[in-house]
C-alpha cells in the first residue's frame, strides 16, 4: 500500500520543526530496513505485512519512542479522530457529570475531544461550531443554549455529523438523544405523594426551558390525580442555587404549611435547603426535599438528597455511540432516544406523619 502523499508531505515539512525532539516515520522506516509505506501498514494494523517485520517495525517504533502525527494521518484517511462537545455552562456539576461520561467512551473507541463553553451565549455557540467545523473535526455533540431567537435552519443545513444532547430542538432531522423529563418529575412526585405529603410546592427553572415545562407538567398531572394540585404552588425561575434560595424564600413566605419541596433540578435543592435551615427548619423534619439529577455533591449533603437520578455516563455513552454511527454511516435515519431515570432514596424525604407542617407554626 502506497502512503498518502499529502499525509508523509505534511509530516516531513512539519517535523523539521521539532526534529531534535521528536522521531520521524522516515526514521523508523530507515533503522528498520523497511519502506515508509511498510512502516504505515503496520501503524494502521493492516494484514499486508509478514508477522516478522511487523515485529521488528513495533521493535523500533517503541525504541525511538515513535509517536505518529494524527494530523497527518487525518490527511491519508480523511478522518481527524477528533469530536467536538459543545456545552452551555462547563462550570456546572450537570455538564461535568456527563462530559465525563463522554470523554470516556471518546477514548476508550480512540478518539479525542474538543470541549467549548458557549457561556450560554446562542451567538458564541454557533462561532464555536464554525471554528470546529474548519478543524476538521469528525463530528460535533451539542448541549443547546437556551434561546428562542435560535435560526433552526441553521442546524437543518449543517452538513457534519452532528448529535444534540439533553435539549429538544424538534428537529427531526438530527439525532437527539433527551432525558425523560415529564416521566421524572410525574414520578419524583407521585413518591412525595405516597410518603403521605399533600401540599407540595414546585421550585423550577425559566418558563424558556423545555425541561422546565415538562418537568412542571409531570408535578402538575402528579398533584391533579390526587387532587392535590394547586397554581400557586409553583414557582419559576432558573436552574441555579441562586434562584433556589430566592424561590424557596417566595414560597415559605407566601404559605405558612409546605409539606414538601420538588426541585426541578439539583441546584435549586441546594438553595433550597440552605434557605430552610435558615429559617430555623429541618430537612426532612419539618420539609422534604425532592432533587432532580443526581449531580455527584447529592449524596453528600446533609441529609444526602433524594433525588431523581439522570444516567449521566449512560446518557454520555449513547451520544457517542450515536455520533461514530453517524460518523460511519452518514445516510443512516435519525435518531431520537429518550433516556429514563430513576428515584435515588436517601434521606430528605420523611413519611408524613398526623402532625401537619410540624415546626411551621410561627411561619406567616
Amino acid at each position: 500500500m502506497t502512503p498518502d502523499i499529502d499525509a508523509v508531505l505534511y509530516e516531513t515539512i512539519h517535523m523539521k520543526r521539532f526534529k531534535s525532539k521528536m522521531t520521524t516515520i522516515k526514521e523508523v522506516a530507515r533503522k528498520a530496513g523497511v519502506s515508509v509505506g511498510t512502516v504505515s501498514n503496520v501503524i494502521n494494523g493492516l494484514d499486508t505485512v509478514s508477522e516478522s517485520i511487523k515485529q521488528k517495525v513495533k521493535e523500533v517504533i517503541k525504541e525511538l519512542d515513535y509517536r505518529p502525527s494524527r494530523l497527518a494521518a487525518g490527511l491519508s484517511s480523511k478522518k481527524t479522530k477528533n469530536i467536538g462537545l459543545v456545552v452551555p455552562d462547563i462550570s456546572s456539576p450537570f455538564y461535568s457529570d456527563l462530559v465525563k461520561g463522554i470523554s470516556d467512551k471518546l477514548q476508550s473507541l480512540g478518539y479525542e475531544m474538543y470541549l467549548c463553553n458557549s457561556n450560554n451565549s446562542l451567538e458564541k455557540e454557533w462561532e464555536i461550531m464554525g471554528n470546529l467545523k474548519s478543524m476538521w473535526v469528525d463530528g460535533i455533540i451539542l448541549i443547546p443554549v437556551y434561546d428562542q431567537s435560535r435560526d433552526l435552519g441553521q442546524l437543518k443545513n449543517w452538513t457534519q455529523p452532528l448529535v444534540i444532547l439533553n435539549r429538544d430542538l424538534g428537529l427531526p432531522e438530527i439525532d437527539t438523544i433527551l432525558f425523560d423529563n415529564f416521566s421524572g418529575a410525574y414520578n419524583a412526585v407521585s413518591y412525595l405523594l405516597d410518603q403521605g405529603h399533600q401540599d407540595i410546592i414546585c421550585i423550577n427553572g425559566p418558563k424558556s426551558s423545555n425541561s422546565a415545562r415538562e418537568r412542571y407538567l409531570g408535578w402538575k398531572k402528579a398533584m391533579s390525580e390526587r387532587g392535590m394540585h394547586k397554581e400557586d404552588f409553583l414557582f419559576w425561575g432558573n436552574f441555579s442555587i441562586t434562584s433556589g434560595k430566592k424561590l424557596m424564600s417566595e414560597a415559605l413566605a407566601r404559605f405558612s404549611c409546605i409539606d414538601a419541596v420538588f426541585a426541578t433540578s439539583d441546584l435549586l435543592a441546594l438553595g433550597a435547603i440552605k434557605v430552610i435551615n435558615s429559617k430555623g427548619l429541618s430537612v426532612p423534619e419539618d420539609i422534604s426535599l425532592m432533587g432532580f439529577g443526581d449531580i455527584f455533591i447529592c449524596q453528600y449533603l446533609n441529609p444526602p438528597l433524594t433525588t431523581v437520578a439522570r444516567p449521566f455516563e449512560a446518557t454520555g455513552n449513547k451520544a457517542v455511540e450515536v455520533l461514530v454511527e453517524r460518523i460511519k454511516n452518514p445516510e443512516k435515519k435519525p435518531e431520537r432516544i429518550i433516556i429514563d431515570g430513576e428515584i435515588e432514596e436517601r434521606n430528605s424525604v420523611a413519611i408524613k406523619n398526623s402532625n401537619p407542617c410540624p415546626g411551621q407554626g410561627l411561619l406567616t
